[in-house]
This record gives C-alpha cells, structure tokens and sequence, in this order.
C-alpha cells in the first residue's frame, strides 16, 4: 500500500459494488481502500444445488478485481470460502485466489481472522513472502469476550505469518451491525477499543460500523423515510474526545449501503420493491415504490424525480451515482435493475462518505 487510506469500505463482492468502485472519480478512488468480501457459491433454488462448483466460482475473481481495481490497494477477505473445501485439482482455494491476484499484479493485501483455518493462514504467509504484501487482521466483537484471550490470539496469528511484529500489518476492529442504541455502541466501542492488542505496532488500525438493516421491509411502500447512520455518528462521538482513543489516527470504515450480512433469498419468491438508498450527512434517505414484477422497474424514474426535488440531492455532478440519477429524470438513461442501483447507491455513498472525513480533518 503506497500510501494510508482516507476510507475503509467494506463491500461485498458483487457486480453492483464492482462497478461503483469502476465509477469513482479517480481522486475518491485513490483516497479509499475498500474491503472486499468474496461472496459465498451461489445457489440454483430451482434445481436445488450450487450454481457453480467452487473452482468455476473463483476463477473470475482475480479478473473481476483487476477490472474494479487496477492496480490500487484493496484487503480481500476470503472468509466465505475458507471452509476446508478444495479446488478441483486439489488445490486450496486461498492459495490458488491470492496466486490469480498475483499474476495479474494486483495490490491486494490479504484479511486474516482469528478463525482462519491453518491452510488460509499457510496461503496469506506465502503470498506475503513471495510478494511483500501488507497484510490485515480482522477482529469482531466477540473476539473481546471475558473469556477470549485476544491478545494470546493476536500473537499466534503474528508468529504463525512469520512476522517479527505488527508493523507490516493492519487491524480492521469490525464492530459489524451497531443495533438501535447508539449510546450502547458507544459503551462497547470504548471497550474494545481500550483492549486493542499492539495497539502501537499496527500500519494503521480501522475501526468499521454498520447499521443498515438487513433488508427495507419494514419501510412502507410509496414512501420516503429516513435511516440514521449510527456507524458515522458513533464516528463523531468518538472523535470528540480523542485522548480516550488508542491511536489519534483512526481510520473510519463501514458497510456502505448494505447490512453486514447477506441474505441467501429464493429468488423466485422474493417481491423485491423499487426503492433508492441515498446517503444523506447524517441518515440514508429511502424512496420505495411498489414490487417491480407487479409494476416493473419505471417506476424508478419518478423515484428520481421525487428524489432531485429533495433538498439531499447532491447534484448531478456530485458523482457519477448522482449523474445516473439526473439522467433518468432527462430520459437519458434507463431504469436499470437492482445491480444498477446498488452501483449508483454505492458510488455516492463512497464520494459522500469521503467528503465527510476529508472535511471533518480540516475542522479546528
């Protein structure tokens, strides 16, 4: 990594998020370093089994990534594929991913978690080794339970890299879905952050939030209604008293527009309603319409009218999101699908987001 990220996102490994980090202007793009999460193997609900088999699953991904990517620096967590199961030749799934992302030279800095199999742990070594990669540590709330002993964990990770120390590598403290309680997140994010192991060794040390609900079903239809960000206000509680954090450069993450879990839904009995997810300063903004098989996907062109009437609106030049949005109020553009407005949802929210934290830097 040349340089220290302004904005760690966590995103998922989809086409929708793909090509909103495609769009970025290219001064957010260099700013940020988002996470990215590999998803699991689809499933074919009508046939009742895997879309693909595991070694059709990852062989795109390298290309995939070299495509959103290029050539900046991006963590990949591979999590969801770090259950034991092997390639088709035999092979193990980290190493053959992290061997695809190095022969297309991406800058990819590999996530480990305290759950990690040996085998993950063995394929992020050698690649480090083989590459001088940076690499990162992901901890989650229950990795600082009473009964957990982080920092013994945190050791074993370090030794079993083959690091002498913490230094070439990074810590994403992921608090994940935040609840409805800010106060009470504030408690446990003080918390944790107080028991941060080698809390002065780490590259950089990135503390990641959510609190978008899982899904928009408890947001009427036709209507606009407003989601707070309580990831970006626990930011800004945080930041208030700076001499109770660990380290003053924190570095911000969160989720985006998307719970940190995704749900494994049957397509063929979801009913998937239009709606837009605009971030606004301190909530997202939902406009939802009616389900698109009953009413098709049009009805995302007076979701954008309604929306670039708002005072939120950004403005068509804010990013390439707001353009979209703009041009389908113009009829210059299509309504799109659910994969284009996860790209446009996303792609302000990063330019936004970025906007922010540069912003809150400059103040006194």
């Amino acid at each position: 990594m040349s340089s220290r990220p302004v904005y760690v996102p966590i995103l998922k490994g989809k086409e929708g998020e793909f090509a909103a980090l495609e769009e970025l202007a290219g001064d957010v793009r260099t700013a940020l370093m988002p996470v990215i999460e590999t998803p699991a193997i689809p499933f074919d609900h009508a046939v009742g089994k895997p879309a693909k088999s595991l070694t059709e699953h990852v062989s795109g991904i390298p290309d995939r990534l070299k495509r959103s990517c290029g050539r900046r620096p991006f963590f990949l967590d591979l999590s969801s594929l770090d259950n034991g199961v092997r390639l088709d030749h035999g092979g193990n799934v980290s190493a053959g991913i992290l061997s695809g992302c190095s022969n297309a030279e991406l800058d990819v800095v590999p996530v480990i978690l305290t759950s990690s199999t040996q085998e993950h742990l063995t394929a992020v070594a050698n690649h480090h080794l083989s590459t001088g990669s940076a690499l990162a540590v992901r901890l989650v709330v229950e990795d600082f339970r009473e009964e957990v002993e982080t920092d013994s964990e945190v050791d074993r990770i370090i030794a079993r890299l083959g690091l002498p120390e913490a230094t070439s590598a990074d810590l994403i403290i992921d608090l994940k879905d935040l609840g409805s309680d800010l106060g009470r997140a504030t408690l446990i994010a003080r918390s944790i952050l107080s028991m941060i192991p080698r809390k002065h060794e780490w590259r950089n040390i990135i503390l990641a939030a959510a609190s978008f609900p899982e899904d928009l079903s408890d947001v009427n239809a036709e209507s606009t209604s407003l989601l707070p960000r309580l990831e970006w206000q626990l930011w800004k509680a945080l930041q208030r008293k700076p001499a109770s954090l660990p380290r003053r450069d924190l570095i911000f993450g969160d989720y985006s527009i998307a719970h940190p879990v995704t749900k494994e839904l049957d397509p063929r009995k979801m009913r998937m309603s239009a709606s837009i997810r605009y971030t606004t300063a301190d909530d997202w903004l939902i406009l939802k319409a009616r389900n698109v098989r009953q009413y098709g996907f049009d009805q995302y062109f007076e979701l954008c009218r309604l929306l670039t009437e708002r005072p939120e609106y950004a403005g068509r030049d804010f990013s390439w999101g707001d353009r979209y949005i703009s041009d389908c109020v113009e009829g210059t553009q299509g309504p799109g699908n659910a994969t284009t407005w996860r790209k446009v949802g996303v792609n302000h929210h990063l330019t936004l987001v970025l906007e922010q934290i540069a912003n809150s830097h400059r103040e006194p």
